[in-house]
């Protein structure tokens, strides 16, 4: 006799009911409503991504259908019947099931409908379930449109789909449409602990999170991970075998990086990449963790995401520790860094040029953190007060002994006094404008570093953002910011309601061709001038930690530049 074949877990434990399936309320709920009124459709379309229950859905709905335990459908089949059995393990005559990849030509669908007029062997339904009907071709969908429109009653299509957008708007209006959800991670890790249960095997909280998570909302990709921990386990599943199943980097790799990165250790971030490019990593996926990584360590910077990242306490740990070492602006400008590197790249070496760049530029010589320190006093300043700065001086109590009237304090503080913002001044009211629109959005505060005011022109301020920066300017045009930015403008200053932004081009003019108005800190000063402002070493620093250009050079008792002498 033959030796029993092996099942895998996600055929053997495969939900057999609408009871059993995972994070499709929403949908079995309406299914067992229809069967339970007789309000039957025809043909429905299950949308949704891959090993979440669209085809399992459709054979539970199927054996409702069909089952002989009952005297009509029923939202309860038996599962033991003839019918119920034959159409869990495929091979019941009037449950077809097709590929829609592989059979998906006109003939295929003429076969169909020549087919579909025959009345059922067995059960009450013939019932088609067309998997990935996306990929009929149109002359397929055309043949197959009459059909849905006069199906004979005894037929039931199901056309299940990942593409929903691929499917002909005809089509779709002669479907009940039900879009299936990615199934929650608690909802995983519940149905990973009964099926480990039954198979009597032991895992770590930790280690089911991680599998969850590695899911993607898939309930057929967490059971296929899980079938092949178990093989690879002896005994308990722990968290590290999680990683070493699926091939990803260690997290002590991303500690690692983590640490180079505030270490400012260029060679070590490039010894690094160059390690997990020679161990046959993949750099999308390698760039997806560290993407994770940094959004942990912002959970734990925002949120102390001890009850949010279901990490062991170890690693914990160590992400907390980290985490402390970032400020805010930082994490969210490196977050937002990784996440344009995980698309867009026709080849790993092109990503992986990218990733080097991106690695190097923000551990470099300390200029990003530097620039975000700075910005990060500037948000955390009180309404009406400066980071670091003295405390007022408290006016002393009257002296009785000394003669003369004696003056009233003042019963409530004066309303302080909206300025009147010009051309020449707003070089220096733009960091109180910039610390206010900060507090009001964070997201805002940041990328308004990237500005530059120009002018004034009438009500309207206009910031200037260099040319490699376009992505700052439409950020900080989107309604909800400008409105924010605009909003701090009104109660800042007496004048000026609104502001409109420009991008400067790539090639500044020359010192000697600018034109009259412009202020004298938007001036650009003469290359020889330039030079010898550099050779101070405290001018040069500045220069190279924030980026900047020299506009201005004021010598001890002379006048700026475009100021005339007295």
């Amino acid at each position: 006799m033959a030796e029993k074949r092996y099942l895998v877990l996600a055929r053997k434990w495969r939900p057999q009911s609408f009871d059993d399936v995972v994070g499709q309320d929403h949908i079995t709920r309406t299914l067992c409503n229809a069967i339970s009124s007789g309000r039957i459709h025809h043909a429905f379309l299950f949308i949704g991504s891959r090993g979440i229950g669209k085809t399992t859905t459709a054979r539970i709905l199927a054996k409702a259908l069909n089952c002989l335990s009952s005297s009509g459908p029923t939202v309860t089949p038996c599962g033991t019947c003839d019918n119920c059995r034959s159409i869990s393990e495929g091979t019941n005559i009037d449950v077809i099931e097709i590929d829609g990849a592989s059979n998906n030509s006109v003939d295929d669908v003429r076969e169909i409908r020549e087919n579909v007029r025959m009345v059922p062997s067995s059960g009450r339904y013939k019932v088609y379930i067309i998997d990935e009907v996306h990929q009929l071709s149109i002359a397929a969908f055309n043949a197959l449109l009459k059909t849905l429109e006069e199906p004979p009653p005894h037929a039931v299509f199901v056309l299940a789909t990942t593409e929903a957008h691929k499917v002909p708007a005809t089509i779709i209006s002669r479907c009940q449409r039900y879009d299936f959800r990615r199934v929650p991670i608690a909802s995983i890790i519940e149905l990973l602990r009964k099926i480990l249960e039954k198979e009597q095997v032991k895992a770590s909280d930790e280690a089911l999170h991680a599998i969850a998570r590695a899911a993607e909302g898939g309930v057929r990709d967490a059971e296929s991970i899980l079938d092949q921990l178990i093989s690879y386990c002896s005994g308990e599943i722990a968290f590290k075998d999680v990683f070493d199943v699926l091939g990803l980097v260690d997290w002590h790799v991303l500690h690692t990086l983590c640490d180079a990165v505030l270490n400012k250790d260029v060679a070590g971030l490039l010894l690094l990449v160059e390690d997990v490019v020679a161990n046959g990593k993949d750099l999308s996926q390698f760039v997806q963790e560290i993407l994770r990584y940094y959004r942990n360590l912002l959970v734990c910077k925002t949120a102390n995401g001890t009850d949010l990242l279901h990490l062991p306490e170890e690693e914990l740990l160590e992400v907390q520790q980290r985490a402390q070492r970032f400020t805010l602006t930082g994490l969210i400008r490196m977050v937002e860094q990784f996440a344009e590197l995980t698309s867009g790249f026709d080849s790993q070496l092109a990503q992986r040029i990218a990733l080097e760049a991106l690695l190097i530029r923000i551990s470099k010589a300390g200029v990003e953190l530097s620039v975000d320190a700075v910005l990060e006093k500037l948000l955390l300043l009180e309404a009406g007060g400066a980071a670091g700065a003295p405390a007022p001086v408290q006016p002393r109590p009257p002296d009785p002994s000394q003669a003369g009237p004696v003056e009233a304090a003042p019963t409530a503080p004066a309303k302080p006094r909206r300025i009147t913002l010009t051309t020449d001044t707003l070089a220096a009211h733009w960091p109180a404008i910039q610390q206010h629109a900060g507090r009001a959005s964070l997201n805002l505060g940041v990328w308004l570093v990237k500005a530059e005011p120009a002018a004034i022109e009438g009500d309207a301020l206009v910031l200037r953002f260099p040319s490699g920066a376009a992505q700052a300017r439409n950020i900080v045009e989107k309604p909800e910011n400008r409105g924010t930015l605009e909003e701090a403008l009104a109660q800042i200053t007496a004048n000026v309601r609104r502001f409109r932004t420009e991008l400067i081009p790539e090639t500044a003019p020359a010192a000697a061709n600018t034109p009259q108005g412009i202020p004298a800190f938007m001036t650009t000063v003469s290359q020889e001038d330039a030079r010898e402002a550099m050779q101070d070493p405290l001018v040069a620093k500045v220069i190279d930690a924030f980026k900047g250009r020299i506009v201005d050079i004021k010598h001890p008792g002379a006048p700026a530049a475009g100021e005339r002498s007295p």
